[in-house]
């Protein structure tokens, strides 16, 4: 009976829209932590890198929820390229403390954010436009986030 209930609450529109969610929130905590470096609040930063790292496991749930159910590939490969980044992004940020930004494969860790992001923006357009024209958005907020912390602290 337990089993029952707990599969009929992680249906496909409830794992959709937490992933949808979950991609949501990784934009506005991008926002946040791009925006605290202007107001030099380090602290922030830190936390919302943490934070962010925190939706690796639960993306990697429901993408494998998603290919246990037999899904479309985008339904779980989609979501494992974004935890994937994530979990690049906390090794080399609080595992090795690296500085990206002097290493030589700053580019391509750029193309890796960006793409991840897109594929997030993909994901939602897949389940519904709406739920699409609402991650885009958030994307775009999070893009003037940037503009605004390099344009202040050059990063």
């Amino acid at each position: 009976m337990e089993q029952t209930r707990m599969s009929s609450a992680l249906d496909s529109p409830t794992i959709d829209l937490t992933i949808v969610v979950i991609a949501n929130l990784i934009n506005i905590a991008l926002i946040i932590l791009f925006l605290s470096r202007p107001f030099k609040q380090p602290r922030l930063e830190y936390f919302m890198g943490l934070f962010l790292s925190a939706l690796i496991l639960p993306l990697i749930a429901l993408a494998l929820l998603n290919l246990r159910a037999g899904r479309d590939w985008w339904s779980y490969v989609l979501p494992l390229i974004m935890a994937a980044f994530l979990l690049l992004e906390f090794i080399l940020e609080y595992v090795l403390g690296i500085n990206r930004r002097k290493t030589w494969f700053f580019g391509p860790y750029l193309l890796f954010y960006y793409f991840s992001l897109m594929m997030m923006i993909g994901y939602a357009f897949l389940v519904s436009r709406p739920a699409g024209f609402i991650t885009i958005i958030t994307y775009f907020l999070g893009l003037a986030a940037t503009w605004s912390s390099y344009t202040h602290v050059g990063y």
